[in-house]
Parts: C-alpha cells; sequence; structure tokens
C-alpha cells in the first residue's frame, strides 16, 4: 500500500486541530497502527480477515499524514475506522459515566458555593 495516495482522491478537507488535538491523536492512531501492525505480523494464520486490517493500518497511515499536512480526503475506510476508535475509547473510559457524575458533581458543586462556580 506503500504507492497509494495518502491524501487519496475526493474532496479534501482542511483539518482545524489544536496542537494538543494534534498531539493526542497521533499517539492514538501510532498506537493503534502499531496493534494492526503487531497483529499481522503475529498471527497472520489465525486472523480471520487480513485484508480488513491491511485497510486499517493504511487508513491509520492517511491519518497520521492528514495530521502532518492538516488535510485529508475522507474515505469509507478513515470514518469507519475514526467512528469504531471513537466508540471503542468512550467506552474503555465509561466515557457517559464519567460526564454523568461530572454534571452531577459540578451541579451540585454550583449549588453548595451559593450559584458561584469556579
Amino acid at each position: 500500500m506503500a504507492d497509494q495516495n495518502p491524501m487519496g482522491s475526493g474532496a479534501a478537507v482542511a483539518l482545524k486541530l489544536p496542537a494538543d488535538h494534534v498531539r493526542s491523536l497521533r499517539g492514538i492512531f501510532e498506537q493503534a497502527r502499531a496493534g494492526v501492525r503487531d497483529e499481522l505480523k503475529e498471527y497472520p494464520e489465525q486472523l480471520k480477515d487480513p485484508e480488513h486490517l491491511r485497510h486499517e493500518k493504511a487508513a491509520y497511515g492517511r491519518l497520521l499524514a492528514a495530521l502532518d499536512e492538516l488535510v485529508i480526503v475522507p474515505d469509507a475506510d478513515v470514518l469507519a475506522l475514526v467512528a469504531d476508535l471513537a466508540t471503542v475509547i468512550d467506552g474503555s473510559n465509561q466515557y457517559t459515566r464519567v460526564v454523568a457524575e461530572h454534571d452531577a458533581l459540578h451541579g451540585l458543586l454550583d449549588q453548595l458555593a451559593g450559584g458561584e462556580s469556579r
């Protein structure tokens, strides 16, 4: 897949991401791509759909290139990958519960402080 254009083809999207988001996303994508590489290398015979993992690996490469250039042509693989990754990370971090607890605690804090919040 090295001969594939990392920017894809179609309408480009200019990314407007703060530097700290770029750093976070780069870490997430590099770690996930490394995991895919390891699966492809360590378990090639046990994989049910290695082609799917190769597409994921290529999509992570396009996402990492996009973080350098701050532009990407989002294709179906990239969109599905980011959506799935967000769902997995939210679930593993119990995002819904954390947000509910945050809102409840800060709502109580606001009332306890007589409406004077941070």
